[in-house]
C-alpha cells in the first residue's frame, strides 16, 4: 500500500485555508452573488477587525487615566466584536455597520471636543466619512457626513465650543476644509461607484438577454446552413445542425469539400453537372430565380450509413466588399414529411378501393353520420392511449379495451351500419375468450390492436363524407343532432325488443354540448337508453297489467346547475330488479356476507356484471355500465341512483371549467 505524502500535503493545506477563511469571512461571503456585495463584506470585516486592536490598546494605556476614553474604546471594540458576530449571521449587511460606526463618529467629534492628545486624535475624524459613505451605503453615510462637518466647523469657530484654544486660525481652515474635502471626494467616488456598477449591471443584462436570444435561435434553427468558397469547401461558419442532416460525426465540417461528402450519394456525371451548377452560381451566368429553379439537387436521396435520407437544398451567392464571393448553402432533411406524403398516397388507394362502402353512409343523414365519425375516432384515440399506458396490468387494457369497441358497436348498429357492426360483434367475442382465461397475455393484447386495426380501416373509408356534410354542421344544431341520435338508438332498440318507447328531451344546454363533455354524455345517454328499454321498461302486456301506458316512457336533460354540468336520464319502467341483482351477485362472490343494496348498486357498475341470461347484440354482456362508470370517473363526475317500481332515474354531475 503507497502513501501519497504530496497529496495529503495538498488537502491538509485546502483544509487549513477552508478555516482559515471560515475564521476571518464566514460563510456568508461564499453566499454573496455580486462582486460589489463582495468587497463590501471584505471591507467591512477587515475594518471591523482592524479597528478592535487600537481601540482596546488606547482604551487599556487610559486604564486608570481616563475613565470615559476608557469606557468608550473598549465600548466600540464590543460594537465592532457584535457587529462581526452579526456579519456571519442573516442580519441584512446594510443594518449592522450603522450603530459601530456612528458611535466611531461620535467618538471622534468628542476627541475633537476634548482636543485629546495634542488634536492628533481629529484625525481619526478624516477616516469617518469615507468609512460611513462605503459601509452605510450613500443614504445614511451622507446624512452623517454632513452633520459631523457642520458639528466640527461649530466646535472649530464658536468661540469657547472648544476645551482647548488654537492659536492660528490657519489651522481651523486646514481641518474644515481638509474635512470639506474627505466628504467631497468620498461622495463622488461612491456615486461614480454606484453608476459604474449600475451601467455594469444593465450592461450585464442586456449582454445575457442578447445571448439567450442568439441562443433561442441557434437552437431552434432545424436547418443546416453553411458556407463555401469557391473550391467547394465548407467554411467555419455553420450551424449544428448541418452535423445531424448529414450525419457527419467523425470531425469537424470546417475545411472538407462539400462534394466529397456527397459523393456517396451522386454518380460522377451528377457530381460534374454540381461543379458546372456551383459555377455559374460563382460567375452569375443565370438569374438568382433560374439558378434555384435549375438546382440538380434541390431534391435528391442522400446515402449515409446504409440508411437514405431525403434532402431538399438550395444555394446562393453572397458577394463582400474586400473579399472573395462565397455560397451559402441551406440543407433541410425532409425524409419525415416524404414518408408522410407516400403514406397519404397508400391511404388514398385503400379509400379509393373502398369506395363502395360509401353508398352504406349515403343514406344516412350527414350530421349524425359526423357525430359517429368523430366519437368512433377518439374511442380509437383512447384504445391507443391504453395499449401505450405502463401503468395498466393487461388484463385492465383488455378490460378498457373491451368497453371502447362495445361503444363503437353499439353507435353503428344504431346507424344501421350492420356490416361493421357484426365485425365488432365477432371481436367482442374473441375478447370475451381473452378475458375468461386465466391469464391475459401481451400477445392478446396485440392481436386484439391489429384485429381492431384491420377494422378500424373500413371506418376509414367513410371519411370523405365528412367533406360533404361540412356545411351542414354548425355549433346550433348540436341539440338536434343529439335528439335525431337519441331517437334513432330508441327506435332501434325498441324495434329489436318489440317494445313502445317514447322519448322525450327537457332542457338541452348548448354551451355544455359545445363543451369537451358532448362525447362523454352521448356515450352515457346511449348506454342508458340500451338499459332502460333492455332491463327496464316492460313489454305492451306487462305495462297493461301494471295500469300503464303502453307505450314507455323515457326523458333527459342536460343543464348548468351551479357551475356543474347536471344530467338527469329517467325511465317509468320497473326500476332496479333487487332480487336477480343479488343472485348474480351472489354467484358471482359466493362468500359475500354483505349483500345491502348499496353493495348490490355498486356492483351493476363492475364490468361483465348483466342479469340478462343471454347475450345478444343488444345488450347481456355487462359492459354497459362499467363503461358509464369509467366515463363518469374519467370526467371527475358523480352518479347517483334513484329507484322504484315507478321507473329508475340517473343523475350525473360534471364540473365545468
Amino acid at each position: 500500500m503507497s502513501f501519497n505524502s504530496s497529496g495529503y500535503n495538498k488537502v491538509k493545506k485546502n483544509k487549513i485555508k477552508d478555516v482559515l477563511r471560515s475564521v476571518f469571512l464566514g460563510k456568508r461571503y461564499s453566499e454573496l452573488k455580486s462582486i460589489d456585495e463582495q468587497a463590501r463584506y471584505m471591507t467591512m470585516n477587515a475594518i471591523f477587525m482592524v479597528a478592535m486592536i487600537p481601540l482596546i490598546i488606547l482604551g487599556t494605556t487610559l486604564i486608570g487615566i481616563d475613565f470615559v476614553r476608557t469606557f468608550i474604546d473598549y465600548g466600540i471594540a464590543f460594537l465592532c466584536l457584535v457587529a462581526l458576530i452579526l456579519m456571519r449571521t442573516r442580519v441584512p449587511l446594510r443594518i449592522i455597520p450603522i450603530v459601530p460606526v456612528t458611535l466611531f463618529g461620535l467618538y471622534c467629534l468628542y476627541l475633537l471636543y476634548t482636543g485629546g492628545f495634542n488634536l492628533w486624535a481629529a484625525v481619526w475624524l478624516f477616516t469617518f466619512p469615507p468609512i460611513v459613505i462605503f459601509l452605510c451605503r450613500m443614504t445614511v453615510g451622507v446624512i452623517e457626513s454632513v452633520i459631523s462637518f457642520i458639528v466640527t466647523a461649530l466646535i472649530m469657530y464658536v468661540p469657547g465650543f472648544m476645551q482647548v484654544t488654537l492659536e492660528y486660525d490657519e489651522i481651523k481652515m486646514r481641518v474644515v476644509g481638509g474635512y470639506f474635502l474627505i466628504i467631497a471626494l468620498t461622495i463622488i467616488y461612491e456615486r461614480v461607484s454606484i453608476l459604474k456598477t449600475r451601467k455594469e449591471t444593465a450592461l450585464s443584462v442586456e449582454l445575457e438577454q442578447e445571448r439567450d436570444v442568439v441562443q433561442t435561435m441557434k437552437d431552434n434553427i432545424h436547418q443546416g446552413i453553411f458556407l463555401m468558397d469557391a473550391d467547394f469547401k465548407i467554411l467555419p461558419q455553420y450551424s449544428k445542425p448541418l452535423i445531424t442532416i448529414l450525419s457527419y460525426y467523425e470531425a469537424e465540417l470546417a475545411g472538407k469539400n462539400f462534394l466529397d461528402i456527397l459523393a456517396a450519394s451522386l454518380d460522377s456525371k451528377q457530381l460534374q453537372t454540381m461543379k458546372g451548377y456551383f459555377s455559374m452560381i460563382f460567375s452569375k451566368s443565370k438569374s438568382a430565380k433560374v439558378l434555384e429553379s435549375v438546382n440538380p439537387i434541390s431534391e435528391f436521396e442522400y446515402n449515409i450509413d446504409d440508411r437514405i435520407k431525403v434532402l431538399s437544398t438550395r444555394f446562393h451567392l453572397i458577394e463582400k466588399a474586400g473579399s472573395d464571393s462565397v455560397i451559402i448553402g441551406i440543407i433541410q432533411d425532409i425524409t419525415r414529411e416524404k414518408e408522410f406524403e407516400r403514406e397519404l398516397e397508400l391511404q388514398k388507394e385503400v379509400q379509393e378501393r373502398e369506395m363502395k362502402n360509401m353508398f352504406d353512409v349515403i343514406q344516412i343523414d350527414p350530421m349524425v353520420f359526423e357525430d359517429f365519425i368523430e366519437d368512433t375516432e377518439a374511442n380509437f384515440d383512447y384504445i391507443n392511449s391504453i395499449l401505450k399506458d405502463k401503468s395498466l396490468t393487461e388484463r385492465e387494457v383488455v378490460t378498457k379495451f373491451f368497453q371502447n369497441v362495445h361503444a363503437i358497436k353499439s353507435n353503428a348498429l344504431v346507424l344501421g351500419l350492420e356490416t361493421f357492426g357484426k365485425k365488432l360483434h365477432t371481436l367482442e367475442d374473441d375478447i370475451k375468450t381473452v378475458l375468461d382465461g386465466s391469464e391475459v397475455k401481451v400477445e392478446d393484447v396485440l392481436r386484439l390492436a391489429v384485429a381492431l386495426e384491420v377494422i378500424m380501416q373500413e371506418k376509414d373509408s367513410y371519411v370523405k363524407i365528412i367533406n360533404r356534410i361540412e356545411a351542414y354542421k354548425t355549433s346550433h344544431q348540436l341539440d338536434s343532432v343529439l335528439l335525431r341520435t337519441m331517437a334513432k338508438a330508441v327506435e332501434k332498440v325498441a324495434d329489436e325488443t318489440h317494445k313502445k318507447v317514447e322519448l322525450k328531451a327537457e332542457h338541452l344546454d348548448i354551451s355544455i354540448l359545445e363543451s369537451k363533455l358532448r362525447k362523454p354524455i352521448k356515450d352515457i345517454l346511449f348506454q342508458c337508453v340500451r338499459n332502460s328499454i333492455y332491463h327496464g321498461i316492460e313489454t305492451v302486456e306487462e305495462r297493461v297489467k301494471k295500469s300503464k301506458n303502453p307505450q314507455g316512457a323515457l326523458s333527459f336533460s342536460i343543464k348548468n346547475v351551479n357551475g356543474n354540468a347536471e344530467i338527469v336520464f329517467s325511465d317509468d319502467g320497473s326500476g332496479l330488479d333487487w332480487e336477480k341483482i343479488k343472485t348474480k351477485y351472489i354467484k358471482l362472490n359466493p362468500k359475500a356476507k354483505d349483500v345491502s343494496k348499496n353493495i348490490l348498486l355498486s356492483s351493476i357498475f363492475s364490468p361483465e356484471f348483466s342479469t340478462s341470461e343471454e347475450t345478444g347484440m343488444v345488450a347481456g354482456r355487462g359492459v354497459g355500465l362499467s363503461l358509464v362508470k369509467d366515463i363518469v370517473k374519467e370526467n371527475g363526475g358523480t352518479i347517483s341512483v334513484n329507484s322504484s317500481d315507478s321507473g329508475l332515474s340517473f343523475k350525473f354531475v360534471f364540473p365545468l371549467k
